[in-house]
């Protein structure tokens, strides 16, 4: 029961590889701005139910939890504007950067050690992110120098993200941080909305499915998330290289429902990565 929370990690980190898909499928019928203002909103009101004690929560810890939707509202704009404009399967490898960020912050934030295998496994996880972008994409027309530097301020926000959680997670519950994290979300969603004037329809949630199913998929693996965070023996370093394992989901979405090209080559990446979680867990 003491490595549980290596098994929430990787259901977490399946459920949020299925979510690139998803978010693909949804902006074929909503803009960015009305899904993560759905999205958000539907999640806070699944998360209702189990938010007796948020209120009990001491306002610089709910002051924290703001800050932590607010970096994570941004890294999910970035997100939005990447994945306009490459494929699924390229987006979850890229999305891999994410580790590099979280394992310089874990180091050097947490003081967490950095061991042999770790750099063994990060060093692996990094040459099938650098292999598959020797690798020309056919779906990535659209892809600049804006969209890579959007995908990885994408990572380096989540990877923020990720370290406020195993420090928020030491100094409140997991229903607490998750009740808070949602509605400043759909707080600051709404806000952008209101600014930037766009219309949305509550008809939304009827014609996007995918947008229940988003929120769904994110209130169940932030709750794995934060319940692993709150575990003692957890390490950020560690979590992240766990996290990767996303990455399956979004090449077999890539394959099987969008058709993407050189599926056998970033599945060969893949292999590369998931050794590399094999290494560092070892």
């Amino acid at each position: 029961m003491d490595n549980l929370w290596i098994l929430f990690i990787v259901i977490y980190a399946l459920l949020k590889g299925g979510r690139e898909g998803m978010k693909k499928a949804a902006l074929k019928k909503s803009s960015s701005n009305e899904i993560l203002f759905f999205y958000t909103l539907v999640g806070l009101i699944l998360v209702l139910p189990f938010s007796k004690e948020a209120f009990s929560l001491a306002p610089i810890y709910i002051f924290y939890a703001f800050l932590k939707a607010f970096v994570v509202c941004v890294a999910w704009i970035f997100s939005f504007k990447a994945l306009r404009n490459m494929s699924v399967s390229l987006y979850g490898i890229m999305d891999l950067s994410r580790m590099v960020f979280s394992t310089g912050l874990g180091v050097f934030i947490l003081g967490e050690a950095f061991t042999l295998k770790k750099a063994i496994g990060v060093t692996l996880v990094i040459i099938g992110l650098l292999l598959v972008n020797l690798k020309k994409n056919a779906n990535s027309k659209g892809m600049t120098l804006p969209v890579l530097i959007a995908a990885l301020l994408n990572c380096f926000f989540n990877a923020v993200s990720g370290t406020m959680d195993k420090v928020l997670m030491q100094h409140m519950e997991s229903s607490q941080l998750q009740f808070w994290f949602m509605f400043f979300m759909t707080v600051i969603y709404g806000a952008v909305l209101i600014i930037t004037h766009e219309k949305v329809s509550i008809k939304t949630l009827k014609t996007n499915y995918w947008i229940p199913l988003l929120s769904l998929s994110l209130v169940v693996g932030d709750k794995l998330l934060f319940e692993a965070n709150a575990s003692p023996l957890s390490q950020v370093t560690l979590m992240t290289v766990i996290k990767q394992s996303s990455v399956v989901i979004t090449v077999l979405t890539g394959w099987l429902i969008y058709k993407e090209k050189n599926i056998l080559y970033k599945l060969m990446c893949t292999g590369i990565v998931l050794a590399g979680i094999f290494v560092a867990l070892l």
